[in-house]
């Protein structure tokens, strides 16, 4: 998985504004991320989008805005679930006395699962 974090600095960077030697490696691996993304036919298998409190849905990139985007901290549990590949409902076996959906037991970070 790649994680990438936005910020209006990350925007700034992969749109041109910044040319020290931090914004040309950002914009090189940014050019490699959108590179895999369109080989892959515009699916997204790897990237994780993350925003952090200072910065919007305008600072991500339009290409990535077709993906989940994750905020931090408010969506702990949901990015901690992604980086492990796990569901958040768990599909239980079907019996006439089970529930039709399970949810996760906490991870220890954030609100317990059954505060969402």
């Amino acid at each position: 998985l790649i994680i990438v974090v936005i910020s209006p600095k990350y925007k700034k960077d992969v749109e041109g504004g910044g040319d020290d030697e931090h914004s040309q490696h950002t914009k090189y691996i940014h050019s490699q991320i959108q590179n895999e993304y369109i080989q892959q036919g515009c699916l997204n298998f790897r990237l994780v989008p993350v925003l952090f409190p200072n910065a919007t849905k305008a600072d991500v990139p339009s290409w990535m805005k077709n993906t989940r985007i994750y905020r931090w901290p408010s969506d702990t549990q949901e990015l901690v679930l992604r980086l492990l590949r796990e569901e958040r409902y768990i599909i239980p076996h079907v019996s006439p006395t089970s529930p039709l959906l399970t949810l996760r037991s906490s991870l220890g970070v954030g609100p317990s699962w059954g505060e969402c």
